[in-house]
């Protein structure tokens, strides 16, 4: 069985008038894929869904904050870039079949 976690990344952002404001996503991890999650909003007849905010509450007390992604090594990525293809090279058997 696979195990399922509960992860939130929280920060800042500038909208269009120019003001701060603070985001907070949600994923779940199912092996190693992260699966972003939303919660809904469920308005009601009056317009509200009085249980929004509870349920976000919810999800981040519950919710690990994500870690970071690890930095690639530096010189993995030389190493990488340094690695040539091999070259094809011509072989002359003294055949007399043309191709």
């Amino acid at each position: 069985m696979a195990q399922v976690e509960l992860f939130k990344k929280t920060g800042t952002y500038t909208n269009r008038d120019g003001e701060e404001k603070n985001y907070t996503n949600f994923y779940v991890r199912c092996g190693d894929m992260n699966v972003p999650v939303q919660v809904s909003y469920f308005e009601g007849e009056d317009g509200k869904d009085p249980q929004y905010n509870a349920r976000r509450a919810v999800m981040s007390a519950f919710a690990e904050p994500l870690p970071d992604k690890p930095k690639s090594d530096e010189n993995a990525k030389k190493k990488l870039k340094s690695d040539k293809k091999p070259a094809l090279q011509s072989f002359d058997d003294d055949c007399d079949i043309p191709f």
